[in-house]
Parts: structure tokens; sequence; C-alpha cells
């Protein structure tokens, strides 16, 4: 039985989600297409109807969690002038919530895909690399700091998530400590003219 095309859209639709949050919670390198498959709730087989290789899927992976996370802090940026400022503050807050730390999978690419996409190959890198020059831009709008401003406070933001994550379980007092502290900090605050 052939399937419609809107049908197959949905289909990869679904293997690119499941693809993106796997890859997340388990890196670029833990996730087959076995497995991905499974959780697309598909065939094995049915991947090449889709991709042509695993590369391929990466890669729209990672386009994937960008736009979404580009879209978020987009509409930030485009709140009204008067309602920018709380806005930016919303997004801070949840960004450096224990939720965000808790969570499975980080929802910021930047997060979840930075120590392993140096290691993927080029179409993966060129996903991520447009994903991030993208996010930035929305970041320094959002926060209406200049370029420079906006990447060190968005630097502060990702490497406090990161340290945050990376001792949760082991020492939740110091993970909570740094989650406050980047809150706190000036650099991270913005302007949001």
């Amino acid at each position: 039985m052939r399937i419609t095309k809107q049908r197959a859209a949905e289909n990869r639709t679904r293997v690119v989600e499941q693809a993106a949050r796997l890859f997340r919670e388990k890196g670029f390198d833990g996730v087959g297409v076995a497995e991905l498959m499974a959780a697309a709730g598909l065939t094995h087989g049915g991947f090449y109807n889709h991709f042509g290789s695993k590369t391929q899927v990466e890669a729209a992976a990672c386009a994937h969690v960008f736009d979404k996370s580009v879209a978020r802090i987009a509409a930030v940026a485009e709140s009204p002038a008067a309602e920018r400022p709380r806005a930016y503050g919303a997004y801070r807050e949840r960004y450096l919530s224990a939720e965000a730390r808790d969570a499975s999978a980080a929802a910021c690419p930047m997060v979840a895909f930075a120590g392993d996409v140096s290691r993927q190959s080029e179409a993966v890198r060129a996903a991520y690399s447009q994903g991030l020059a993208a996010y930035l831009q929305a970041f320094a709008n959002a926060s209406g700091a200049s370029r420079g401003e906006a990447i060190r406070a968005f630097a502060e933001l990702v490497g406090a998530l990161t340290l945050a994550r990376s001792i949760s379980a082991c020492d939740p007092a110091l993970s909570d400590e740094i989650l406050a502290a980047a809150l706190q900090s000036p650099t991270i605050a913005g302007t949001t003219k």
C-alpha cells in the first residue's frame, strides 16, 4: 500500500522530531537508525524513504532544534518595546530554571550539541553554524544589546546552564548556586531598549 505525499511528509517530520529529541539526550553517536525509527513508530527499512544517510537526519534534526529555539527568542525580540524587558527577563528565567537544567534533553541546541558538533559531518556543522548565527542575531534583538554584548551574555547563559547540568545530580546545591549567580549577572541582564 502506497502512502500519500502528505503522510510521507508527516512521517519524515516525526523522524526529524524524534531524532532531535534523541540526539539532544544521547548525542549524535549515541543513537542508531533502528532506535530512531522505533521512537518514531516506523520501520527501520522506512528510514531510507526519507533520508539517504544518518548524516542527513542529523543535519535535519540539528536545523529543526535551532528553528524552534530561534523562533522562541525571536518572539521575545518581536514583542512590543514596552513589554520586551519583561519578556526577556522571563526568557532568562526559563533558560536558567531548574526545569531546564533537569530536563533529560537540553532544549537549547548550544548546550545539547556544542561538545559533540565539532566531531560531526560537514552537513551537521553547517546546520549548527547557521542556526547559531541566526540565534545570536535574534538574541541581540531580544536583549537590546550590541552584537558583542549579546554574544558575551549568551555565552554566559550557555556556560551557566551547561555547568549546572553537569553537576546537578552529584552537587545540587552548587548547581542551584550557578543558576542563581547567572541570573544576577549584569552581562546576562541585557539592556532591552
